[in-house]
């Protein structure tokens, strides 16, 4: 996804939707008594730099911010953006966004429906909280575009939204129940789920994938299954499982 080429409005809607997932909003004062208004964004160090570098930081510059640090927290190994901006942080709570613990809080509103901007938060959030997955099935790699969350209404929301773009997917209860991170101790969370190459291609032509992890692993698995294809086409079945450990995903 090329940020320089997307409209304000476009940037917003994706750094919504990347708040949706990895971010939250604080509001408090400091021991100067200060009142601070701070937007935060968690990710991992070191697969999430290359996002934070040349999506989120390009995304802040856009909104009038002078500077974008990375800080890396040595102690869970993630890196993240924790700033003070009184104009960001208004502009994204007047949407509804949750001060403070996000919890199951979490929708997409109805102004970016209007604007025809969902497919934006939804990328945001696909880059942050999504996922794209290889599996063998059995003797082949498969892709799977999916995501989770604690909150219903916004999993519900982005299932119904890429099933309107003419993604096959379900959306459902996750068996697995959730870690300490999550702070819902045994609650399970929710789920999308859309398998297959063709939900794959029609997720990046439809959506695209914001996060550059994600969109080097499409293209990876473009090239694999291509030439995996092409390596079993005129081969016996038997002969299959023995071609798939000579073609590297």
């Amino acid at each position: 996804m090329n940020i320089n080429s997307l409209s304000k409005e476009e940037k917003f809607a994706l750094f919504y939707g990347i708040l949706l997932g990895d971010g939250c909003l604080s509001h408090y004062f400091g021991k100067d008594k200060k009142e601070y208004f701070t937007v935060t964004i968690t990710g991992h160090n070191p697969d999430d730099l290359p996002f934070y570098k040349e999506v989120i930081a390009p995304l802040l510059f856009s909104f009038g911010r002078r500077s974008a640090s990375i800080k890396r927290r040595k102690d869970c190994n993630a890196i993240e953006f924790n700033f003070s901006n009184k104009s960001i942080f208004a502009k994204v709570a007047s949407y509804g966004f949750p001060v403070g613990k996000k919890g199951a809080k979490l929708f997409i509103p109805k102004e970016f429906y209007e604007k025809g901007l969902v497919g934006f938060v939804v990328a945001g959030f696909v880059a942050t909280d999504g996922s794209l997955v290889l599996t063998k099935n059995p003797n082949k790699y498969y892709p799977r575009v999916e995501g989770n969350g604690i909150c219903r209404v916004l999993i519900k929301e982005i299932t119904d939204y890429l099933v309107s773009q003419g993604l096959f997917g379900k959306f459902y209860r996750s068996k697995r129940r959730q870690g300490s991170n999550f702070g819902y101790g045994a609650k399970l969370p929710w789920r999308f789920q859309f398998n297959g190459k063709k939900n794959l291609i029609l997720f990046n032509e439809k959506i695209g994938f914001a996060n550059p992890k994600h969109y080097r692993k499409f293209l990876n698995f473009l090239r694999y299954d291509e030439e995996y294809d092409k390596n079993i086409r005129g081969t016996p079945c038997i002969e299959h499982y023995r071609i798939r450990n000579k073609v590297k995903l």
